[in-house]
């Protein structure tokens, strides 16, 4: 099977595999009424090959076809003609070189998906030295079966900051640009900090994602198209006059499982261990961290019942399993205000 990957020449091993395209297609044509029209099953990973079908209309362009992988890029892909008794090649971005140029509906492939480029690091203009900070980010692509404006991509970015001034500070709006390659802002989006004022010495996080169901009218909500790095900026700001201290609120018994689907669920209790009631909700989120010990993802959960003095309150925080989940620790934290 190696010496077939490497040459791709028409063998017995071939003959087997062709098989195997077979019984692929055979099955979810079997099965069709129930799976997803007009999409590509069993997409390769990065770096890897898979034996790929195609369920949907006749004569669809090759690379349209494969497009529908989402963020995995197929680059190369064979088909073994039983008429011409030889392999037709498809090439992401050579269609003058490439042979097969159109699929069929239940038409298997074997395709080989593109390496992932690495996240570049982020420029970061998060304030002066003992402020708000960003300690560090971090990006990833997945996809939907729910669609938003038609999008099933999904861009995320993550960050930590950290409150390294001596008094209560907000990080005000942060503001993330991505740029494509050629240096275009092909995305923006404004967010806030999970705390919306932070303790001094105290760690919070932030989470954005193109698209969204909900944005500003001044920002873009589209697939950050051939996006190379992004750039994150804070403004942080003391509270203002109108503001009080957030309230202690506090974490226990934090439990950490897989669920259904492989989802990383984060459960336990929050307490208000304050003397002041809190009315208003509040946020309890999860940081997950790397090997290195720099995010890798961050989710909230928000509860609306009142917490009096003493009184506790179950959370769960989910992570997809598409998502970075592969964890080295976790910080788990609520932040509420009182009336």
């Amino acid at each position: 099977m190696a010496r077939f990957r490497q040459r791709f020449a028409l063998s017995c091993a071939g003959c087997a595999l062709v098989l195997a395209v077979g019984l692929v297609a055979w099955a979810l044509a079997a099965g069709s009424s129930e799976a997803q029209q007009d999409g590509m099953h069993n997409c390769p990973q990065a770096g890897k090959w898979a034996i790929s079908v195609w369920d949907g209309a006749d004569a669809t362009e090759t690379g349209e076809a494969l497009a529908t992988c989402g963020e995995v890029t197929v680059d190369f892909a064979y088909y073994l003609d039983p008429e011409a008794n030889g392999w037709l090649g498809y090439f992401e971005g050579h269609v003058d070189i490439s042979q097969l140029l159109t699929l069929d509906d239940m038409q298997g492939i074997i395709a080989h998906g593109a390496m992932a480029a690495p996240v570049p690091t982020p420029t970061a203009t998060p304030g002066t030295a003992g402020d708000v900070v960003l300690v560090s980010s971090n990006a990833f692509t997945t996809t939907s079966s729910i669609l938003i404006d038609g999008e099933s991509r999904r861009m995320h970015i993550v960050g930590e900051v950290r409150n390294e001034s001596a008094t209560a500070r907000s990080a005000g709006e942060i503001t993330i640009k991505v740029y494509d390659a050629a240096n275009n802002v092909v995305g923006s989006r404004s967010t806030v900090a999970f705390d919306n004022i932070i303790m001094p010495g105290r760690t919070t996080a932030f989470a954005v994602t193109y698209p969204s169901f909900i944005y500003w009218s001044n920002e873009t909500n589209d697939f950050p198209e051939g996006w190379t790095r992004y750039e994150i900026s804070l403004s942080p700001h003391d509270p203002y006059s109108s503001e009080g201290l957030p309230i202690n609120v506090t974490v226990h018994d934090v439990q950490a499982s897989l669920g259904d689907y492989d989802w990383l669920y984060l459960e336990g209790t929050v307490r208000n261990d304050d003397s002041r009631p809190q009315k208003w909700g509040g946020d309890v989120y999860a940081i997950l961290y790397d090997q290195q010990d720099k995010i890798l993802n961050a989710s909230s959960s928000y509860w609306s019942e009142e917490l009096q003095p003493g009184q506790s309150i179950d959370f769960e925080v989910t992570f997809p399993d598409d998502e970075p989940i592969d964890y080295s620790r976790y910080l788990v934290q609520a932040y509420a205000e009182a009336e």
